[in-house]
C-alpha cells in the first residue's frame, strides 16, 4: 500500500516559483483549497474516480451482443475560410463478442460532395467512418492522463478532467518530490490544481498530444461529451442516446474533426450524425 501525501501548493509551488508569491498569486490557491475542501464533502456519495472509468471502459461487462443501425447527417467543413456542406448516409455496426472487447464498424453508402472536395472522397470518408469507429471510450486517452472528479452535475452525471501525465510529472519534478509521481492521489490533487488554476494555462499547454480533457459521464459509465484540449484548440464529441432493452444506443453524435488534405493542409469540421433504425441482437431482412 502506498503512502499518501499531502500536496500543498502554498509549500511547494509559491517557494519555488516566484510568480506564485505575490497576493493575488496566494490568493488564487487560497481560494482553490477552499473549493477542494467543500468540494470534496459534497463529492462524498458520489462513485469514485476509478469506479467511473471501469464502468466507462465497460471492465468485467463480457455479454456479447450486437447492434444495427442505419445513419445519415452532414460534415460542415472549413477550408481556408470557406465553408463547404458534405452529406452522408449509411449503416452502423457495434458488437461485443466473446473477447469481451467492444468493436464499431461504419459503412457509408452515399457520400454527396460540392465539386471542390470530390477529389478528396476516400479521405472524407475515413475522416467520417474513424471518427464514429474510435469514437469516445478509447482507454488509452484517458489513462495517458492523470483523471480526477472536477464537478457533480444533476440526473447522477459527473465531469472528470485531466491533465497529460507527462505535464504532471513535469509539475512535481519542478515543485514536487520524487515519490509524488508514484501516489496516484497526490498525481491527481495536482492535476487538478493545473487545470483549474487560470495562472497555469500557460504552463500545461503544449504541442503534440491532448494536453488536458473533460468527460462527462453518468454513474453508469455512459458518456455524453468528450472535449480534448490542445495547444491549438479543443476538439468536443457529443452523444445522445435511447434505450432498447436498458441498453444505451447511440441516436446523435456531434462531433469536431480535425484533418489533413494533401495539398490544403489542416481542415476542421463539424459532423452531425443521427441514428435510426435500431436493431439489438437482431437481424434486419437484407434488401
Amino acid at each position: 500500500m502506498g503512502t499518501v501525501r499531502t500536496f500543498d501548493p502554498r509549500a511547494t509551488l509559491m517557494t519555488r516559483d516566484p510568480r506564485l508569491k505575490s497576493r493575488g498569486g496566494a490568493a488564487v490557491l487560497a481560494t482553490f483549497l477552499v473549493t477542494v475542501l467543500a468540494a470534496n464533502t459534497g463529492w462524498a456519495q458520489a462513485p469514485t474516480v476509478d469506479v467511473l472509468l471501469l464502468r466507462l471502459f465497460d471492465v468485467n461487462v463480457t455479454e456479447p451482443y450486437e447492434l444495427n443501425a442505419d445513419f445519415s447527417g452532414t460534415l460542415d467543413v472549413t477550408i481556408k475560410r470557406s465553408r463547404l456542406v458534405v452529406a452522408a448516409d449509411g449503416s452502423f455496426l457495434e458488437w461485443r463478442g466473446t473477447d469481451g472487447i467492444r468493436h464499431r464498424k461504419v459503412t457509408i453508402r452515399d457520400l454527396s460532395l460540392p465539386l471542390l472536395l470530390r477529389p478528396f472522397a476516400p479521405s472524407i470518408r475515413k475522416v467520417i467512418a474513424e471518427k464514429l469507429e474510435t469514437q469516445g471510450e478509447n482507454p488509452e486517452t484517458f489513462y495517458a492522463h492523470d483523471i480526477f472528479l472536477l464537478a457533480e452535475q444533476p440526473d447522477h452525471r459527473f465531469v472528470l478532467a485531466g491533465i497529460h501525465r507527462d505535464i504532471v510529472d513535469d509539475a512535481i519534478n519542478r515543485y514536487g518530490h520524487p515519490e509524488d509521481k508514484l501516489d496516484i492521489t497526490t498525481r491527481r490533487k495536482i492535476a487538478e490544481w493545473l487545470y483549474t488554476a487560470p495562472t497555469m494555462k500557460e504552463f500545461i499547454a503544449r504541442p503534440g498530444p491532448p494536453y488536458g480533457l473533460r468527460a462527462t459521464i453518468d454513474e453508469d459509465g455512459v458518456l455524453y461529451e468528450l472535449v480534448l484540449s490542445y495547444d491549438w484548440g479543443e476538439v468536443s464529441t457529443r452523444i445522445g442516446y435511447i434505450w432498447i432493452g436498458g441498453q444505451p444506443v447511440w441516436a446523435e453524435v456531434q462531433a469536431d474533426t480535425v484533418s489533413n488534405l494533401s495539398g490544403v493542409g489542416r481542415v476542421t469540421g463539424k459532423l452531425l450524425l443521427r441514428f435510426t433504425n435500431h436493431c439489438v441482437n437482431c437481424k434486419r431482412p437484407g434488401p
